[in-house]
């Protein structure tokens, strides 16, 4: 391996540490944390009752992330982007679990 392959792992390495650093260190936001939580009860409220398709929410989901990781160290930090596609899935997943109404039960 030629030492400036040897760097480029080091520096790629690095980056991923620091970049790991920062996502536990992140200072969790009161506001964001309640917004999330009202945004994830609302999807799984709509799912339950009907009326929308959690394949519908799943999907709205899936194109925020999309959206997330193309702004991705340009509009906001890699870190910030990371953190918050890691929420996504896991609204996703969420989302994905949820009880489905039985037909003609839905109100």
């Amino acid at each position: 391996m030629a030492s400036s392959e040897l760097k480029l792992i080091w520096v790629r390495d690095s980056g991923i540490v620091m970049v790991l650093h920062q996502l536990m260190t992140l200072t969790p936001d009161p506001h964001g944390q309640a917004a999330l939580m009202l945004c994830e009860a609302l999807a799984l409220l709509l799912v339950e009752r009907g009326t929308l398709l959690k394949s519908q929410v799943v999907e709205a989901i899936d194109g925020l992330i999309e959206v997330k990781q193309e702004i991705a160290g340009v509009s906001e930090s890699v870190v910030v982007s990371i953190a918050s596609i890691g929420l996504l899935r896991a609204i996703a997943q969420s989302v994905a679990a949820a009880a489905v109404p039985k037909p003609g039960l839905a109100s």
